[in-house]
């Protein structure tokens, strides 16, 4: 990896911390997985990680992971449709239920999903800048199709949510899910390269768009792939 980019705010230092960052969250998700640690430990790495990456942007005055944190908070918000489509319409996703809720999801949902919806954009960012961004999309469906679902493995052991056992599983993640986030990843490539090359108010009309290709995801997923 070189030190000069053509995006402003991706540096090594950035990778390292996005990278980092991700790991981070990957193994405080595996040992809440091993001792059951309950919602209490999703609220806490999520919230932690989302006033982390807010600080972190504004302290080194970076642009991308700014653009990043917007964008994924309004796709996020948005997300919470497609939780109440997976919990109340399929009867798919289930919550425990014992935490503060908004609508069918867990108050910290929206926050969860922009901190991977970030971690993800900024590898797209970084494919693209090697890669491609044809061949970035491709290489981060794939990705994203085995990264988030490892979340959703790891979940419910965690207590953190589960998914009815009435559709084709792999481990604790449904099919159908793992074709979700592949078409969601699929899309971050093109969407933040938009955002990169637009004024950024056009990242928050961005992340609507990604919010409602969320809930297509799923529905076009659960179609096809239950």
């Amino acid at each position: 990896m070189t030190d000069k980019y053509e995006i402003p705010g991706l540096d090594k230092q950035t990778t390292y911390v996005i990278l980092g960052s991700s790991g981070v969250l990957i193994l405080w998700s595996w040992v809440s997985s091993t001792i059951a640690a309950g919602p209490i430990a999703a609220i806490i790495i999520t919230y932690g990680l989302y006033i982390f990456y807010w600080i972190y942007g504004w302290k080194t005055r970076n642009p991308l992971v700014l653009r990043l944190v917007i964008f994924g908070t309004v796709a996020g918000i948005l997300e919470l449709v497609t939780d109440h489509y997976l919990v109340s319409t399929i009867d798919s996703l289930v919550y425990p239920g014992n935490e503060l809720m908004v609508w069918s999801s867990p108050m910290y949902m929206p926050f969860a999903w922009s901190n991977v919806l970030l971690q993800l954009s900024f590898v797209g960012v970084l494919l693209t800048q090697k890669k491609g961004l044809v061949i970035a999309s491709i290489i981060l469906c794939i990705a994203g199709g085995m990264y988030i679902p490892l979340y959703e493995h790891l979940a419910k052991d965690a207590g953190w949510w589960w998914y009815q056992q009435n559709v084709s599983m792999i481990f604790n993640a449904p099919v159908y899910v793992i074709v979700c986030e592949a078409l969601i990843s699929l899309s971050l490539p093109i969407i933040i390269y938009f955002s990169e090359h637009n004024k950024l108010q056009h990242t928050v009309y961005l992340g609507i768009i990604e919010g409602f290709w969320i809930l297509a995801s799923a529905y076009i997923a659960f179609t096809i792939a239950k």
